[in-house]
């Protein structure tokens, strides 16, 4: 049986139990997944039934559910992230790195910064809560680990990784590529210089007296260092192949490519025959998966995280209903389209400035954005579009070095004329509102809101309102239950009485046979009477 609690006022209270009737099989999959999460602590104040033959789990957030009837109540919509979308290529950009030493020592002093904050996260709550990206702050100002005694270590361990000649070779080596560094090839790199400063960061501890002495060290090293040297041999040798023999980008990306998939297939054998323990996940996440799961976010140096809302041009399409419409038992809203500037555009409820009383609110126009359904991927150069930090940051932290010298790779940025202003949200746009062409019977659009000026991070300020004029009518689904449409339509009559509105229409979904589409017909008869 599982053990159900429901979260109320910060305190988890006990509902009861309940049987799962699963089989054999998925309860050993459900085994798998739970075992990570286990502790010995109740989270209840009081004993419940069978708490001796109970095994606890740590509590854990596993699903966002969207309150539907919540939202046609509150006039709300809710911008999901992009992981919560059901393409994984959403928001795929192209990101490349390539510039001169002083912007490389820079990055890999990023690394360093943020794998320093995992590993001393990772000290302190070892297994018992979990930890990922959600908790380590990888868009920081360099001050992440600020503090007395915490800033020496970090100098200290920064100082030792760029002293080492193994690393000064390998980032001359990266300096020198004439092909940009893509991201498959971004994490071998990373990976190669992993160990390294992971083991720097773990003998300063050590020295502190924060954690035990490393076994073996001095053998560590040498081993460490020539991962990073055959990494930077390979980077030389592909420079001189590149001289004698015209090398493409897909030539050298598809070397990576394959050595991606060969180092994840020792990491699944690894796992498989439990050389690695799967169950310490939060070992494994500092140790093991860190430089991977970097690459993947340093795009979040560059671009603010974003959320959006998604619209049809269009609701005929069977395929959309099933998969948006709960299997056609749910409803489509039609909204009122407004024009500014030439664009479609739909005013939502949002911030817009902020003073003494507190952050102030009011309808705005949020531009509907019409996706382009292609393969092509806009080229973003991440050394010159660290847009998001301030210019005193970047000048200290990433465009000039102990010396003084400066790297031109940032000259654009601090010149932030309107043309470079363009070519950065046009990039930062490109990406959201682009989807393979198997997505192109959705005609989508989309409103867009981001973290450049106010935090979007919580659910709750992700749920914007809109007026209710600007919701021109509402669509039953084939399958809606008479009961859910006379819910809706007891929440829409009250709103209508309530500003006056006798323009409201309900239509009917059904399939047309004459035409093979999912078509609507007006609900003529559902009117609000005086």
């Amino acid at each position: 049986a599982l053990v159900l609690a429901v979260r109320e006022d910060d305190a988890w209270r006990y509902i009861g139990h309940v049987g799962t009737g699963f089989s054999h099989q998925a309860l050993e999959e459900l085994h798998g997944k739970l075992v990570r999460l286990k502790t010995a602590k109740s989270p209840f104040p009081a004993k419940v039934k069978d708490e001796q033959v109970t095994t606890w789990v740590r509590p854990t957030l596993v699903a966002e559910v969207k309150l539907e009837k919540g939202e046609l109540q509150n006039q709300e919509i809710y911008f999901a992230k992009p992981e919560q979308l059901n393409d994984p290529m959403e928001g795929f950009r192209d990101i490349f790195w390539k510039g001169d030493a002083i912007v490389w020592r820079s990055f890999f002093r990023h690394y360093i910064l943020c794998l320093d904050n995992a590993f001393g996260q990772l000290l302190l709550c070892s297994e018992q809560q979990p930890l990922g990206w959600e908790h380590i702050p990888i868009f920081n100002h360099g001050n992440i680990n600020d503090g007395v005694p915490h800033k020496a270590l970090e100098e200290e361990v920064v100082g030792a990784f760029f002293a080492e000649p193994c690393v000064a070779a390998f980032i001359d080596a990266l300096a020198a590529r004439v092909h940009p560094v893509r991201r498959d090839e971004l994490t071998a790199h990373l990976r190669s210089v992993h160990m390294l400063a992971l083991h720097l960061i773990r003998e300063s501890y050590s020295r502190k007296g924060l954690q035990p002495e490393i076994p073996d060290s001095a053998a560590l090293v040498t081993k460490f260092r020539q991962a990073i040297s055959l990494t930077t041999q390979s980077i030389v040798k592909f420079q001189e192949v590149e001289k004698q023999h015209p090398v493409t980008e897909h030539q050298i990306d598809a070397f990576y490519i394959a050595r991606r998939n060969l180092v994840s297939q020792l990491d699944f054998i690894h796992y498989y025959n439990r050389t690695i323990d799967f169950e310490q996940s939060n070992r494994n996440f500092v140790f093991l998966t860190f430089p991977d799961e970097f690459a993947q976010r340093a795009e979040t140096l560059i671009y603010p995280e974003w959320y959006t809302a998604c619209f049809m041009r269009d609701c005929r399409n069977s395929s959309v209903w099933g998969n948006y419409a709960i299997h056609h038992t749910a409803v489509c809203l039609k909204f009122r389209v407004s024009e500014f500037g030439g664009k479609p555009v739909l005013p939502l409820r949002q911030p817009y400035a902020i003073n003494a009383e507190g952050i102030l609110y009011d309808f705005r126009p949020l531009e509907l954005r019409e996706i382009t359904y292609e393969s092509q991927h806009l080229p973003v150069d991440f050394f010159r579009s660290l847009g998001r930090f301030p210019i005193p940051v970047l000048r200290r932290h990433w465009y000039s070095d102990a010396a003084g010298n400066r790297s031109p790779c940032g000259d654009d940025i601090f010149r932030a004329d309107e043309e470079w202003l363009a070519r950065y949200w046009d990039s930062f746009y490109h990406a959201i509102i682009r989807k393979l062409k198997d997505w192109q019977y959705e005609e989508e659009y989309r409103l867009v809101i981001d973290n450049q000026h106010w935090d979007f991070r919580e659910v709750p300020a992700r749920k914007l309102a809109y007026r209710f004029d600007d919701l021109e009518a509402i669509i039953f689904g084939m399958k809606t239950p008479m009961k859910e449409k006379l819910e809706i339509c007891k929440i829409i009559e009250e709103k209508c009485r309530k500003e006056g509105r006798k323009d409201f229409r309900f239509y009917q979904a059904y399939y047309a046979r004459s035409t093979g589409t999912i078509e609507h017909a007006e609900l003529t008869s559902l009117k609000f009477t005086e």
